[in-house]
């Protein structure tokens, strides 16, 4: 049970990084809709972080972890997104961009995380947080499309 609670530590420490990602991108945006956009991601992160932490509150007396291969997924989970940039109305582009990558990524792991995991319940857990960042990559792409093809952000 370690080894999952570590593995979710780890998913936790990563949303942590990509929320300071996009309030970084939110205080250095010209506009204010790229502001209102990166502290919009930036609030998912958050929120995709307390429900991790969440997770692992309740595994002390809900859940039984047993691990398929544990070496093979115990490696360190990297940051969703991480790095700095400076947003501008050319910028904003390439940053919904890197963030649409970050949550394919995050996705990929957590399914990869459950395939290798024993008990329906167990991979649950994983699956549901893969189709997190499956949501997340989604509203990204709407965004990145409305403002790759008409320049305008639309997010509220």
């Amino acid at each position: 049970m370690s080894e999952i609670k570590n593995l979710l530590t780890e998913a936790m420490n990563s949303e942590l990084e990509a929320k300071k990602f996009y309030n970084d991108a939110a205080e250095k945006a010209l506009s204010q809709a790229g502001k209102n956009l990166f502290s919009q991601l930036a609030e998912f992160e958050q929120n995709h972080y307390e429900k991790v932490k969440k997770i692992i509150e309740s595994l002390d007396t809900k859940i039984e972890m047993k691990l398929i291969h544990s070496q093979d997924i115990t490696k360190k989970i990297n940051p969703e997104i991480q790095g700095e940039i400076e947003p501008n109305k050319d910028e904003i582009v390439t940053v919904i961009h890197l963030a649409i990558q970050s949550e394919k990524k995050a996705q990929e792991r957590y399914t990869r995380i459950a395939e290798m995991l024993k008990g329906e319940d167990n991979k649950k857990i994983f699956y549901n947080l893969a189709q997190d960042e499956r949501n997340h990559q989604k509203i990204l792409e709407d965004e990145f499309y409305h403002l790759s093809n008409k320049g305008i952000i639309i997010w509220d």
